[in-house]
C-alpha cells in the first residue's frame, strides 16, 4: 500500500505540471500515448494492405500475383523515395505555431484515412490490369501521407523532451500504451469478422469493406488527441527561424554516425519483417480456419510487451549499443528456432513468433533513444536539427530495402509453385493448403529473416555514445538556449557564465522546496491516514467500553445488540456525510476551475481573432492557459522559497 501510496502522489503532484528539470507532465504523457494508440492503429489497418503476396486482401480476394506486387512494389517505392526529400524538406521547414510535426497528425491522417478505406472497395469484378492500377493509385496515396503521418509522431516523441533520460521513460510508456492500439485491431478485425462471416472470413470482401473504415476513422479520431494535448520542445529557440535546403540537409545528415548506424539496421527491416506476414497463411492454409487469425495475432503480439517495459532496463544494465545489438541478434536466434520447429506443429510456429517478437519489443525504444541522442549531439556540435530530414531520408533508406526483399521473397513463392493462371492473370492462393508448397516457402523465408537479423545487429557495434556524453551534451545545449533566450549583449562571457550559474542554483533551490512540499504532502496524508486509523480504533474501543456498562447493569443482549448497532449506523452517517461533503467541495473546486478555463479560451480565441490570427486558436489559447497556471504555481513556489531564504 506505501508504494501505491506514493505512486499515486506522486501522479498527482506532476499530473498537470512537470518534475524540476523535467518537461513533461503526466497528463501530457498520457494524451501523447493515447494519441499513440490511433496513431499506430492506422498503420495496424495498413498491414492487411501490404504489397505483398501473403496480403489476404490483394491476394486471395483481388487475386493478384507475386508478379503483380513485385510491379507495384518497385512503382511505389519509386515514387517513395522521389517524394522522399520534397517532403523531408516541407517537414524540416514547416514551423507553425504548435510546431513542425503536429499539424501533419491532421493533414497526413485525412487522406490516409481516405486511402485506406478506398482500397477496401475496389470492384470485384474488374480486370486484372484495373484492380492493379487501382490499387497502385490508392497505396501511393497511402504510402506518401502515412509514413508523414507516422513520423510525425515519431518526431514529437524525439522533440517532446530535451531530456534524454525523460525522452527514454516516456518512449517506454508510450510505446507500451500505443501498442495497444494495434493489438486490439488485430484481435478485434478477424474475430468479429469471424463471428459475421464464419471462417473463411479473411477472404470475404465485406470483411474489409465494414471494418476498415470503422476502425481507421476509429483511430485518426483518437490520434488527434495527441495534436491537441502535446507539444514540441527544442532546446534552441531561434531554430525555428532557420531554413534549411535539402543539399544542406543532405550534408549535415552525412556528418551523423548514428543516423546511418539506425538506417543501416532499419534498412533489413522489410527481411525481418517476412517472418510475421505468413501468419495469416498460416491460419488460413494450414489450420483452414482464417477467422483465429485475430487471436493468434493477439498471443503472438504479447510478446512485444514485455520487451518494450524492458526497454529501459537494458539500456541502464548493457548500454544502448550493447542492447540493441543484443536485441537484433536475438531476433537471428529465435528465427533460428523457427526454423527447426515449424514443420512440428502449428502451435511451435506460434511460440517461436511470439519469441521473436519478445527480442522486437525494445528495438523501437532503443533505436529512437539512440537517433534522438545522436541528432542532440549533432544539434550540438553543428548547430543544427534534423528530425524530419532524418526521418524521412531513414524511410528512403528502408523504402530501398522493402524493394528488395519483396522481390527476394516474391522469388520464393513463385519458385515453389505460387505463380498466376497464364489464362486468367489471377493466381489461386488455395495452393497453399499443400504442405509440399507452404513448408519450403515458410522455411526459405525463416532462412533469409535470420541472416537479415544477424546483419541487422552489426552497426550497433560502432555506436559509441554513452550516457555520460549525454549529460555532458545536454548541459551545454541548456547553457547554448540560456544564452539565445537571454539578453547578454555587453556582457563578458564570465558573467554570463556567472549568470547562468546563478540560474542553475534557482532551479535547484525550487527542485529542493518542491521535494520538501511533496514530502509535505506525503506525511500530510500520512498523517490523515493514521489520524483515521486512530479514530476507528477510538469509536470501537468506546463501543466496548458502552457494552460492558450495559451488561453491568444488567440490559439483555438483545438490547445491546440494538444499541450497538444503532450507534454503527450513526457513525458510518457521520463518515458518509465527511465523505460527501469532501466530493462536494471537489466538484465546486473543479467546476471553478472548468470555468475559468473556458473563460480565458474564450477571451484568448477572441484576443487572437482580433489580431488576424486563424490558426489552431483553440489548441494556442489552452495552451497560454497551461502556461498561466505554471507561472502561478511557480510564483508560489518562489514566495515559499522567499519565506524559507528568510
Amino acid at each position: 500500500m506505501g508504494k501505491l501510496s506514493n505512486a499515486m502522489y506522486d501522479i498527482r503532484s506532476f499530473w498537470e505540471k512537470p518534475r524540476k528539470h523535467e518537461y513533461v507532465s503526466y497528463k501530457e504523457v498520457f494524451y501523447f500515448s493515447v494519441g499513440g494508440m490511433g496513431i499506430k492503429s492506422l498503420g495496424s489497418i495498413l498491414s492487411y494492405m501490404t504489397l505483398a503476396s501473403t496480403c489476404m486482401l490483394f491476394g486471395a480476394v483481388y487475386g493478384l500475383s507475386p508478379r503483380h506486387f513485385v510491379i507495384l512494389t518497385i512503382i511505389t517505392n519509386i515514387i517513395s523515395i522521389i517524394k522522399t526529400p520534397f517532403v523531408s524538406m516541407i517537414v524540416d521547414n514547416t514551423h507553425t505555431k504548435i510546431g513542425k510535426f503536429r499539424p501533419y497528425l491532421l493533414w497526413a491522417g485525412i487522406p490516409t484515412v481516405i486511402g485506406l478505406i478506398g482500397l477496401a472497395y475496389i470492384p470485384l469484378d474488374a480486370s486484372p490490369l484495373v484492380k492493379t492500377v487501382l490499387v497502385g493509385i490508392l497505396i501511393n496515396l497511402v504510402t506518401i501521407t502515412q509514413p508523414v503521418y507516422n513520423n510525425s509522431y515519431m518526431g514529437i516523441s524525439q522533440i517532446i523532451t530535451p531530456n534524454s533520460q525523460e525522452r527514454t521513460r516516456i518512449l517506454s510508456i508510450s510505446e507500451l500504451l500505443a501498442n495497444l492500439g494495434p493489438s486490439i485491431i488485430q484481435f478485434l478485425l478477424p474475430t468479429l469478422a469471424g463471428l459475421f462471416f464464419g471462417k473463411d472470413c479473411m477472404e470475404n470482401i465485406m470483411t474489409y469493406r465494414i471494418f476498415v473504415p470503422i476502425f481507421a476513422i476509429s483511430g485518426f479520431l483518437l490520434g488527434l488527441l495527441c495534436m491537441y494535448n502535446t507539444r514540441e520542445r527544442v532546446l534552441e529557440s531561434r531554430q525555428s527561424e532557420n531554413k534549411i535546403s535539402f543539399f544542406k540537409g543532405m550534408k549535415e545528415l552525412g556528418k551523423n554516425r548514428y543516423f546511418w548506424i539506425v538506417s543501416i539496421s532499419k534498412f533489413f527491416d522489410g527481411f525481418k519483417g517476412g517472418i510475421s506476414v505468413l501468419l495469416a497463411w498460416v491460419c488460413t492454409y494450414q489450420l483452414g480456419n482464417s477467422s483465429v487469425l485475430g487471436i493468434v495475432q493477439t498471443i503472438v503480439s504479447v510478446g512485444f510487451t514485455p520487451g518494450i517495459i524492458l526497454a529501459p532496463l537494458l539500456m541502464k544494465k548493457m548500454g544502448r549499443k550493447n542492447a540493441a545489438f543484443f536485441t537484433h541478434f536475438l531476433n537471428c536466434v529465435m528465427a533460428l528456432l523457427m526454423f527447426f520447429t515449424f514443420k512440428k506443429g502449428f502451435a511451435f510456429y506460434v511460440i517461436a513468433t511470439f519469441l521473436y517478437n519478445f527480442a522486437q519489443g525494445p528495438q523501437y525504444v532503443i533505436q529512437t533513444s539512440i537517433l534522438s541522442d545522436g541528432l542532440d549531439y549533432h544539434q550540438d556540435k553543428y548547430g543544427t536539427r534534423l528530425e524530419g530530414f532524418a526521418q524521412n531520408f531513414m524511410l528512403m533508406i528502408t523504402t530501398i530495402g522493402t524493394i528488395m526483399s519483396t522481390v527476394v521473397f516474391s522469388f520464393i513463392y513463385e519458385h515453389f509453385g505460387l505463380v498466376a493462371n497464364p489464362e486468367t492473370g489471377l493466381t489461386d492462393y488455395s495452393i497453399l493448403k499443400e504442405a509440399s508448397v507452404r513448408e519450403p516457402i515458410i522455411e526459405w523465408v525463416v532462412i533469409v529473416v535470420m541472416i537479415a537479423g544477424g546483419l541487422a545487429a552489426l552497426p550497433y557495434l560502432f555506436c559509441n555514445l554513452k550516457a555520460k556524453d549525454m549529460v555532458e551534451i545536454r548541459e551545454r545545449l541548456e547553457y547554448k538556449k540560456f544564452v539565445q533566450a537571454g539578453n547578454f549583449e555587453g556582457m563578458s562571457e564570465e558573467e554570463i557564465k556567472a549568470a547562468y550559474e546563478k540560474h542553475l542554483e534557482e532551479l535547484e533551490e525550487e527542485h529542493l522546496l518542491d521535494k520538501k512540499k511533496l514530502q509535505q504532502a506525503k506525511d500530510e496524508a500520512e498523517a490523515r491516514r493514521q489520524a483515521a486509523i486512530k479514530e476507528k480504533q477510538d469509536f470501537y474501543d468506546s463501543l466496548d467500553e458502552m457494552q460492558k456498562s450495559m451488561q453491568e447493569q444488567g440490559i439483555n443482549k438483545k438490547q445491546i445488540k440494538k444499541a450497538v448497532a444503532e450507534k454503527k449506523k450513526q457513525y458510518n452517517d457521520a463518515r458518509q456525510q465527511q465523505l460527501k461533503q469532501k466530493l462536494k467541495n471537489l466538484a465546486e473546486d473543479r467546476k471553478a476551475f472548468r470555468k475559468r478555463k473556458k473563460e480565458f479560451i474564450a477571451q484568448n480565441i477572441a484576443e487572437r481573432k482580433a489580431n488576424g490570427e486563424k490558426a489552431y486558436l483553440r489548441i494556442l489559447a489552452r495552451e497560454a492557459f497551461e502556461d498561466m497556471i505554471i507561472k502561478e504555481n511557480n510564483k508560489e513556489n518562489e514566495n515559499e522559497l522567499s519565506k524559507n531564504l528568510g
